[in-house]
Parts: structure tokens; C-alpha cells; sequence
């Protein structure tokens, strides 16, 4: 499932149903699905006040985002790739409809899911959830196209484009998941139509 051969196309899509969720997570939920560090952001308040529920809630958001890495894993050898985002699609329609106290960790297991099923785009590394990481490869890309800056070690081929692309396709997530909050009843009902197009290799951007 982790193949170099996925191309940016499918990076771009998934990267806009995780902005899309994490959207829709924290104006509907006050949680984000697949940013675990602002998770962890929002457990640290929470027990700074001593608000033991909130902190428990986030607890039980980062476990289950957890789970769903670990499933993917155990999945990725087992069915094949249309089958995990059927999985994760099924979890994001069910944290559309039931309460939400038990939706955001349905919907981070969903983005956990997904974070590891596909983590390889134009022979990069990368993540399509979580960006703190793609952006500072990016900024290492840059210095060492530029400046020969040694790249870390281990690091592949300069992926700055493709990072640049997936985090506009995320920014863009975001900016229909904030509007789909305002105008539809369930708004992530919607995204859910998306990730088949992540199984489509499909070379709609060039790939350096």
C-alpha cells in the first residue's frame, strides 16, 4: 500500500479529506482528527484546568488515531488498499451521525487510518494528515537546492514540490470543511466521495 508509485494526484486527494475532516473535527467537535499535536495541545490545557473529562476525550482521541495507524499496518498486509478506505469511509460516515463525544475518536482512528495506508508520493516520503513533518522537509529541500545545506540523513530525492502541492490540497480541505460546517446538516457526509479518487493513479500533476 506504501508504494513509490503513487503519484501526487492521490497525495493531493487524500491531503484535502484530512484538512477537510480536521475542519470539520474542530468546529464541530473541538477536537482535531489527525493533528495529534494540537490533541496534545488541547490535553495539556485540559489538566492544566483540571478538566479531567475534556482531558480524558483527548486521551481517547490521540488512542484511537493511534489504533488506526496500527490497524492500517496489520491491514496493509492483508486486504488490499480499496478496502482500508472503505473501512475509513465507513468510520468518518458513522462519526457524521452519532454523538459527538464518541465521533472525534471515530474520526481520528478514520485520519489514522489513512495517514498510513498510502506514505510514499514521486518517490517521497510523506504524510497526508499530519504536515509539520512534509514542511520542514520542504524548507530542508529548499536550502539544500539552494544553499547546499546537507539534506538529514536518509532523505530521498528533493520532494518540495510535492509537499508544496499536498499542503495546498490540504489548505483547500480545510476551506471546504469550514464552509460544509456552516451549510450541511452532517458535513462529512461529502468527503467521503473523494477517497475513491485516491485509488486512481492518475498523473494530473507532473511529478517534479
Amino acid at each position: 500500500m506504501t508504494s513509490s508509485d503513487n503519484t501526487i494526484w492521490q497525495g493531493c486527494v487524500l491531503a484535502i479529506v484530512a484538512g477537510y475532516a480536521d475542519a470539520v473535527g474542530f468546529l464541530t467537535f473541538g477536537a482535531f482528527a489527525g493533528a495529534m499535536t494540537g490533541n496534545t495541545v488541547l490535553l495539556g490545557i485540559a489538566l492544566a484546568g483540571a478538566d479531567f473529562g475534556a482531558a480524558a476525550q483527548s486521551v481517547l482521541i490521540i488512542a484511537a488515531f493511534l489504533g488506526g495507524v496500527g490497524a492500517s499496518a496489520v491491514l496493509a498486509q492483508r486486504v488490499p488498499l480499496m478496502a482500508v478506505f472503505g473501512i475509513e469511509a465507513a468510520a468518518i460516515v458513522a462519526a457524521a451521525l452519532i454523538a459527538p463525544a464518541f465521533a472525534a475518536p471515530v474520526l481520528a482512528f478514520a485520519m489514522g487510518l489513512q495517514n498510513a495506508a498510502m506514505t510514499r508520493f514521486a518517490g517521497a516520503s510523506l504524510n497526508t494528515v499530519v504536515l509539520t513533518g512534509n514542511l520542514q522537509k520542504m524548507m530542508q529541500g529548499f536550502l539544500g537546492r539552494f544553499t547546499g545545506v546537507t539534506k538529514p540523513p536518509g532523505s530521498e530525492a528533493d520532494g518540495s514540490a510535492v509537499i508544496a502541492r499536498l499542503w495546498i490540497a490540504y489548505l483547500a480541505g480545510v476551506v471546504a470543511g469550514a464552509l460544509a460546517d456552516r451549510w450541511i446538516a452532517h458535513p462529512l457526509l461529502p468527503v467521503v466521495l473523494l477517497l475513491p479518487l485516491a485509488l486512481v493513479r492518475r498523473p494530473a500533476f507532473p511529478n517534479r
